[in-house]
C-alpha cells in the first residue's frame, strides 16, 4: 500500500508531467490547462478514493502539481525529470492501468490546443520509454 505523503507526490509529479507536454512547445495554452483540470474531476477523481489531511483528494495534487510548475516557470526538461525521479521513487504507484491513464491523459493535454506538436509528441514518446 502507497503511504498518503507518497500518493501526495505521485500526484503532484504527474502534474509536472501534464505541464512539461503542455510547455513543451514553448506555450501552455489556457485550452491545456482547462483540459488536464476537466480530467483530473472526470477520470482521476473517481478512481482515487484517498484525501490529504484537510480532506482534499489526493488526485487534485495533480492540478496543483501543474499549476506550481507553471507559476515556477519550470522549464519543460525539469518538470519531466521531476516526474520520471518520482516515477522511479514509486514504481508500484504505476500499475499497467495508472500507466495507461497517464499516456491518455497526455496525449489529451497535448491535442488540446491545435493539435499535438512535435514537441509534446517527443515528451509523449519520452514517457512511452520511460514506461516500457
Amino acid at each position: 500500500m502507497v503511504m498518503n505523503d507518497q500518493k501526495e507526490d505521485v500526484y503532484a509529479a504527474l502534474g509536472h508531467l501534464f505541464y512539461s507536454i503542455a510547455a513543451s512547445d514553448g506555450n501552455v495554452a489556457p485550452a491545456e490547462a482547462a483540459k488536464l483540470k476537466a480530467l483530473v474531476k472526470a477520470e482521476w477523481m473517481p478512481l482515487e478514493p484517498s484525501r490529504d489531511a484537510v480532506g482534499t483528494d489526493l488526485a487534485y495534487y495533480i492540478e496543483i502539481g501543474f499549476d506550481h510548475a507553471h507559476s515556477s516557470e519550470l522549464g519543460p526538461e525539469q518538470a519531466f525529470d521531476r516526474f520520471s525521479t518520482a516515477f522511479h521513487d514509486a514504481p508500484a504507484a504505476f500499475d499497467a492501468s495508472t500507466r495507461h491513464m497517464v499516456l491518455r491523459t497526455a496525449k489529451a493535454v497535448a491535442n488540446a490546443f491545435a493539435g499535438k506538436s512535435k514537441a509534446e509528441q517527443k515528451v509523449i514518446d519520452r514517457l512511452e520509454k520511460l514506461f516500457a
